[in-house]
């Protein structure tokens, strides 16, 4: 991995993992998931429009208005509402742990089931350890002695769930990083926005302080909405999938590590068990075909 590579991968991976504890200071300021999603395309959306204005009608053309919604409901604004919302009840370990951690199980199946396509060995040991992670969450005691734990780990479930699908949509569609760019925040924004201000208001955007509104602005609307994915595109270019995707295990220690740092959310011994059984399954399904690979191509 080139240097360029290598920093847009870390940059990448840095931004998604302080993206957890970023929508979950927005819960203690006040703003649900709801405030949070609309904030965030409302900004992505104004950043991207007057640089991919003239991508949107031939990604439109050639996607589908039907591709398009799904994409839509499945990594836009209803993705965003369920996995921000998840941060309202639940702390940024199980979130860190649950959302990354289910994201194997959810491709593999959804793979099979779309597609057709039987996992290989490492995929499926790897989802097999990172199931048994999540089960090491939900059987923490503070799961059956916290009302609202359970609301935030179905969120976290679901979302882990939509994003996995998206994965495989976006493979087997052939869907271009441009293309989603280009669309996914315009369209949030006119699908999203007006039921938003219709059904909810405005009025907790309006009433939370100034520095937690510029928070989720900065950060949801520009660096996990524009920024991380510029990242991710440049790192992919310049260094390749698999190598971005080694870089993936790091996500759900370091999103713990920055929830404690930051909000002061520190885990207990089931928690920082599970989150090793998650990370160990992300580095068995992603770094054992790596190493497949290369021993092949030595061979060869």
């Amino acid at each position: 991995m080139n240097t360029a590579g290598l920093a847009a991968a870390l940059g990448a991976v840095a931004i998604y993992a302080g993206m957890f504890a970023a929508g979950r200071a927005g819960a203690w300021d006040g703003l649900n998931g709801y405030d949070q999603t609309a904030i965030r395309f409302a900004v992505t959306t104004v950043l991207v429009l007057p640089f991919l204005w003239a991508a949107i009608m031939p990604a439109v053309r050639r996607i589908g208005i039907g591709r398009l919604f799904a994409l839509f409901v499945l990594n836009g604004a209803p993705y965003s509402a369920v996995f921000l919302g998840g941060l309202v009840f639940a702390p940024v370990a199980y979130g860190a742990a649950l959302v990354p951690g289910l994201q194997p199980v959810a491709v593999m199946v959804v793979a099979l089931l779309w597609r057709g396509q039987r996992p290989a060995l490492p995929n499926v040991l790897g989802a097999a350890i990172c199931l048994g992670g999540v089960l090491v969450m939900l059987l923490d005691r503070q799961v059956t002695g916290n009302s609202d734990l359970p609301i935030g780990i179905g969120l976290f479930l679901l979302a882990s769930a939509m994003w996995g699908t998206y994965t495989v949509a976006l493979k087997t569609w052939a869907i271009e990083p441009r293309e989603a760019l280009a669309t996914n925040a315009p369209l949030s924004a006119l699908l999203y926005l007006p039921v938003y201000l219709l059904w909810q208001g405005p009025e907790a955007v309006l009433a939370a302080p100034a520095p937690a509104v510029l928070l989720q602005a900065v950060y949801q609307g520009v660096l996990v909405g524009l920024v991380a994915l510029i990242l991710f595109t440049v790192a992919v270019k310049t260094a390749g999938s698999a190598a971005v995707a080694a870089l993936a295990p790091a996500i759900p220690v370091l999103a713990t590590l920055i929830g404690w740092a930051v909000l002061d959310e520190r885990p207990n011994g089931s928690q920082w068990a599970g989150l090793a059984v998650v990370t160990t399954g992300l580095l068995v399904g992603t770094l054992w075909p790596m190493l497949k690979a290369r021993q092949q191509a030595a061979v060869a």
